[in-house]
């Protein structure tokens, strides 16, 4: 035969004590009026080891509380093992925000203008289609260069970036603005920088902490301090 499978219900063992007790009876004057042997009542009872009633026997001990108007519970719900909590998904980035430290990633120094502007824009090309692979669904994107003056010629032919141009060291600028700009709902924002400059760690640190994914878009040549704040997996190489 099949045996039954587990129900939600299990016997317990202690009822029997219980109306034994309630009804003011020995282990032997019980095992008497059920015309059983004298040790079967205490091995009932006995929690380790111990046997069960069967059915008529359990009817007759029934009878026996019942005739007196003594009931105990002889079933208790079976202890359920807990379902292991399930961990709530991340919820979908839908923001991209994309912050190009340009002097770092292509340096405009000495060479021809018409070959820097070559050079911006297929890294613009490259960062775009790379955001958006990650990010397919992302209602919002946000596009920021930061660069120096002198580069305003060539910046200006960046379509849909909002470019700051400055001379003077923008590092706090540029960790400031992005802090802020992630701020609204770091956990559906993914953002991804673009530079060389081991001096965002800490920023990358902070938007980690808040729940934004962060994304590093730098060459072969970067800093292992910046590949590592934001995990190797995270660290799109620039060719």
């Amino acid at each position: 035969m099949v045996p039954l499978k587990q129900g939600t219900y299990t016997f317990r063992r202690q009822s029997i004590a219980e109306l034994r007790q309630r009804l003011g009876m020995s282990q032997a004057q019980m095992a008497d009026r059920l015309g059983v042997p004298k040790n079967t009542v205490s091995r009932w009872e006995r929690e380790k080891d111990g046997t069960t009633p069967d059915a008529d026997y359990l009817a007759a001990i029934y009878s026996l509380g019942k005739e007196k108007g003594v009931t105990v519970d002889f079933f208790a719900p079976r202890k359920q093992k807990a379902a292991p909590a399930k961990k709530a998904p991340a919820p979908a980035a839908d923001y991209i925000i994309v912050y190009w430290d340009i002097v770092t990633v292509t340096p405009l120094n000495s060479y021809d203008v018409s070959t820097q502007t070559w050079a911006e824009q297929q890294v613009d090309l490259f960062i775009r289609s790379e955001a958006e692979r990650r990010v397919p669904k992302a209602t919002r994107q946000l596009f920021k260069a930061f660069s120096h003056l002198e580069h305003s010629a060539m910046t200006d032919r960046l379509a849909g970036w909002r470019i700051w141009e400055d001379n003077v060291d923008w590092t706090r600028q540029f960790g400031m603005d992005l802090l802020s700009d992630a701020g609204a709902d770091p956990h559906r924002t993914a953002v991804f920088l673009v530079t060389r400059d081991k001096d965002y760690v800490p920023v990358i640190h902070e938007l980690r902490d808040r729940g934004a994914r962060v994304y590093l878009m730098a060459p072969s040549d970067v800093s292992q301090e910046l590949v590592t704040a934001v995990g190797q997996k995270r660290w799109i190489k620039l060719q």
